[in-house]
């Protein structure tokens, strides 16, 4: 959980140049909705659609923040923020992006998808479990 905690801080520093001279920072966000099997197959890519809220016309999709531990898979998605003036809230926009899961060995896998952190700073999880059987 380090790691997630160390990947949010470097996210929500990090800032980069584009050739235009907008800048960009990288922010995660929270997982909203989950679409997921409970069994899965060995060696078999499945798509796993992941749903989040875009908070602005100035939030686009990077990637999945993804980390690995044993059999355990921590998730959040990874967004790149304009630093613009004139960015507008979005109020229930979901985004539904595929996150590819290919089970390397038999077992059962936890997936902790991120769903923020609450009040009292603690980070909240929905977690879902998945076979590989066969």
């Amino acid at each position: 959980m380090k790691n997630f905690v160390y990947a949010l801080v470097l996210g929500l520093l990090l800032i980069s140049c584009t050739p235009e001279g907008d800048t960009y920072r990288l922010v995660v966000l929270p997982v909203a909705k989950v679409e997921m099997e409970t069994a899965f197959r060995k060696d078999s890519v499945t798509k796993i659609a992941v749903k989040y809220l875009r908070p602005s016309n100035c939030h686009f999709y990077e990637d999945f923040y993804y980390v690995r531990e044993g059999f355990t898979r921590v998730v959040a998605i990874y967004n790149s923020e304009l630093n613009k003036d004139n960015c507008q809230p979005i109020e229930n926009d979901t985004i539904t992006v595929p996150l590819s899961f290919k089970p390397t060995e038999l077992g059962t896998y936890t997936f902790k998808f991120w769903k923020g952190t609450n009040a009292d700073g603690i980070e909240e999880f929905d977690e879902y479990q998945a076979e590989v059987n066969h």
